[in-house]
């Protein structure tokens, strides 16, 4: 499940299968997102990390690893 705040503290809250790809969550935020601040990353809150382009095509199951 991705929960978030944008930078306007508003929440994203969705669930995703862990056989889905980085690139569903992205494009999720990316649809719902009001901010419209520009681009954004995402990232794990502990122990922090931050995705890169190479991460968004691995399915979310390997990415918590």
């Amino acid at each position: 499940m991705l929960t978030d705040k944008t930078a306007n503290g508003e929440a994203l809250t969705q669930t995703f299968g862990s056989k889905e790809q980085l690139s569903a969550v992205r494009l999720y935020v990316e649809m719902n997102r009001t901010d419209d601040i520009g681009p954004f990353s995402l990232m794990t809150n502990f122990p922090k990390k931050i995705f890169s382009e190479d991460d968004y095509e691995k399915p979310l199951d390997l990415l918590g690893e």
